[in-house]
């Protein structure tokens, strides 16, 4: 009799021992300074949310488009409206290809992404549909609309203790040059300041390096391996600096 009246208190015991460990996992997660993670080479599923401003400079040590050895430049503005967990979030930026003195802003080219968070907050998959060349201007003016639709996914390896991570599936217009493509990606962050990608753009893959520069907030470096194998002749290095900033506006 004695036995079997200490067995409910044996249950609550590890029941209560089981609501403390949720408790301090949570806790810890709370506490712990979220990792990097990044994802360089090709879109992903998500838009910047409603209120943020974000630009980016980039330089490539070889043009993209002529194989040529002379330094590539390019500047990215926009901004986010809307929210994505709830209804449609949308971004749109202005691209200017052309940052040489004698041409500055002669070129460029405007895009526009739809986005939506799909399913219930913890499964945390997202879906964008992404359009460039909406309206061109200068050099670009020739260029056809590109169509990219991705989903994104986040989680973490190995549970809530592990690292955190993202994997893009999706398909572009013009991925394979003129051409319908598959793009993928997987990105992993490894620690508060850095993280990993690899991606495969339709034509060839990518490797990059994210970096969240200390103490500025928004702030961060990416330096991306386009064509690593050279599959297209087109290796090249691209290096970017980044910002965003979060709740500048009412999106």
């Amino acid at each position: 009799m004695a036995a079997a009246a200490l067995l409910p208190s044996a249950a609550l015991a590890q029941g209560s021992q089981q609501d403390l460990l949720g408790l301090l996992q949570a806790l810890d997660l709370a506490s712990r300074p979220s990792a990097n993670v990044t994802m360089q080479g090709i879109g992903s599923g998500t838009v910047a949310p409603g209120g943020t401003l974000f630009g980016s400079i980039s330089g490539s040590d070889k043009r993209e488009d002529t194989g040529s050895n002379h330094v590539d430049g390019s500047l990215s503005f926009g901004a986010g409206f809307g929210d994505a967990a709830t209804g449609i979030g949308m971004q749109a930026s202005l691209n200017v290809t052309s940052v040489e003195d004698r041409d500055f802003g002669d070129s460029g080219f405007l895009s526009l992404k739809f986005g939506h968070r799909l399913g219930d907050p913890d499964l945390n998959l997202h879906a964008a549909i992404g359009f460039d060349n909406v309206a061109t201007w200068g050099d670009a003016s020739d260029n056809s609309v590109e169509t990219t639709v991705a989903l994104t996914k986040f989680g973490y390896l190995g549970g809530s203790w592990g690292k955190p991570y993202m994997v893009t599936l999706g398909v572009g217009s013009h991925a394979r040059d003129d051409d319908p493509g598959l793009i993928a990606g997987f990105g992993l962050g490894l620690t508060e300041h850095f993280g990993a990608s690899i991606s495969y753009s339709g034509d060839y893959a990518n490797i990059g390096l994210g970096v969240k520069v200390p103490g500025v907030k928004g702030v961060s470096l990416a330096l991306t391996c386009n064509d690593v194998f050279d599959e297209e002749d087109s290796r090249r290095t691209t290096l970017s600096l980044s910002f965003a900033l979060r709740n500048a506006f009412g999106g």
